[in-house]
């Protein structure tokens, strides 16, 4: 239907990708839990952390990778993995995501468009930037085939419908394998029923997006079982973030006030704050519900709100995790797919008021633009410039005064807003805009690896005691006593200094 396309397509996915992520090739720093995983690389603990939160195989997976490295500049590999495994997603579903448009009949712009998102969202971003997040593209990948290989089997086969036992258990292994990676990834498994839904513009749900959402839960309950199996095969408890809540109207406010206006920022970063940002997301809703009343006008009103209710029951399937979920907590690293799915549907209301061509392909050109722009900043300057900053300051610190003599370091930590003067951040959550010293589990072992680094003797870095303090007010009344042992770091002042 469009091999030209396609060709165009594979040969601009990598050169995207190295456009927006150059800077993985040579950057160093060491952001939140990087750090705390590279020091504690030997002691099972990223295993453990791993496992309790029902994600045994990136357990496995950082035991391996982070006891293979020992230095704050080889993060950089495990970025750079993670680079290499997002542009093999990216291609696979350009390739698979090219398929279910033809079979179901959409636009090949918003196969374009769909495409290129996926290299340039936000939650990518976070992915390969941040060491700590290198699995997530293995369970995506997972997922997406999974997924593929169920939607194929019932589409070609809907009139008399029979699965193998082969495609039902290659589906299970590859849904559970996902899972036990990064269980929100796992909701890209939905988008070809999800697009056939949104294609058929009918409220009643066809015969296959029945037993595509039947699969899917299906295969979260055996993960469940699975995973509490696991747990008392390594003796374990499970973590608290894996408790399962059920306050329906909570989770309701929390769809609607988090995802939901995330999903609707089209990968410009959302901010709750922010009055661009709450009007931008209401705008391109209420154009998207103006556009599906006007599409399905052969529908009566009633069967159009049915239609749309049922759009957003997906959209809290796909983002099931996050949805029974004990915590609140939306950050971009669990929104891939959900905001993917939005994506995908927006483009393709709004490629409807564009009926010609030409104004098809200008339209187009605008989004992927728009994408490769917000990509770009987002990735650079509102994440790892800031990030490089902070992490050089810090080292050329500790080399120029650090001496054998030190057993003791006093640091206040970053202010949660210490970038914004120069690098005009926003500060999301602990994902964007945020200094990775303002956190309390940064201090201690960063300096520790630092000291290790400058030494080479991890003994001495050890037996180093880090007290640190949120801000320089506690540490003036706490009035700790200076001396040749001791090393004074305030973060806000040498950062500012710099």
């Amino acid at each position: 239907m469009f091999p030209r396309s396609t060709r165009i397509l594979s040969y601009c996915i990598p050169l995207v990708f190295i456009l927006i992520y150059f800077q993985v090739f040579f950057a160093d720093y060491a952001y939140l839990d990087e750090i705390h995983q590279l020091w504690n690389n030997n002691d099972n603990s990223n295993f453990v952390m791993f496992h309790s939160q029902g994600r045994w195989l990136s357990g496995l997976l950082f035991k391996f990778f982070f006891s293979s490295i020992s230095r704050i500049e080889q993060l950089k590999l495990l970025r750079l993995f993670s680079l290499a495994g997002w542009i093999i997603v990216a291609l696979t579903w350009t390739s698979i995501y090219k398929k279910w448009t033809e079979w179901l009949g959409f636009a090949k712009e918003t196969w374009w468009s769909g495409s290129l998102y996926v290299v340039c969202s936000i939650s990518v971003c976070i992915y390969i930037g941040w060491a700590a997040c290198m699995e997530v593209f293995l369970s995506v990948l997972a997922a997406l085939i999974s997924g593929h290989i169920l939607f194929k089997n019932l589409y070609n086969r809907q009139k008399e419908i029979h699965l193998s036992n082969i495609t039902v258990l290659s589906s299970l292994l590859l849904g559970v394998i996902s899972l036990f990676i990064y269980q929100n990834s796992f909701g890209i498994f939905l988008i070809p029923f999800f697009l056939q839904y949104i294609q058929r513009k009918t409220a009643k749900p066809g015969r296959v997006v029945m037993i595509g959402i039947i699969f899917y839960l299906a295969v979260y309950l055996l993960y469940y079982f699975l995973f509490k199996y696991s747990l008392r095969a390594y003796h374990m408890e499970a973590s608290t973030r894996t408790e399962i809540h059920f306050n329906f109207f909570k989770k309701l406010l929390f769809f609607f006030s988090g995802p939901f206006p995330q999903g609707f920022s089209l990968n410009f970063l959302f901010l709750a704050r922010s009055i661009f940002s709450q009007v931008f997301y209401l705008v391109i809703f209420v154009s998207w519900l103006i556009i599906t009343f006007k599409r399905n006008k052969h529908n009566n009103f009633v069967n159009n709100l049915l239609f749309i209710a049922f759009i957003l029951f997906f959209l809290a399937l796909i983002y099931l995790p996050s949805m029974i979920a004990a915590e609140n907590f939306p950050s971009y690293r669990t929104l891939f797919v959900f905001n993917l799915a939005v994506f995908i549907m927006v483009i393709d209301s709004l490629l409807y008021l564009f009926p010609e061509k030409r104004q098809r392909r200008i339209f187009t050109c605008i989004i992927s633009l728009w994408l490769v722009l917000t990509g770009f900043y987002t990735f650079n300057f509102q994440y790892i410039n800031p990030l490089k900053k902070e992490y050089r300051v810090l080292k050329n610190f500790v080399q120029t005064h650090y001496n054998p003599g030190i057993t003791q370091v006093y640091f206040i930590r970053a202010d949660k807003f210490l970038f914004a003067p120069e690098f005009h951040t926003r500060v999301y959550r602990d994902e964007f805009g945020a200094p990775s010293t303002y956190r309390d589990w940064v201090p201690d072992p960063i300096i520790k690896q630092l000291v290790y680094e400058l030494t080479g003797d991890r003994e001495i870095a050890e037996k180093i005691s880090v007290i640190q303090f949120e801000n320089p007010d506690s540490f003036k009344r706490t009035r700790p006593v200076l001396n040749s042992n001791t090393l004074f770091i305030d973060m806000n002042q040498l950062f500012k200094q710099q």
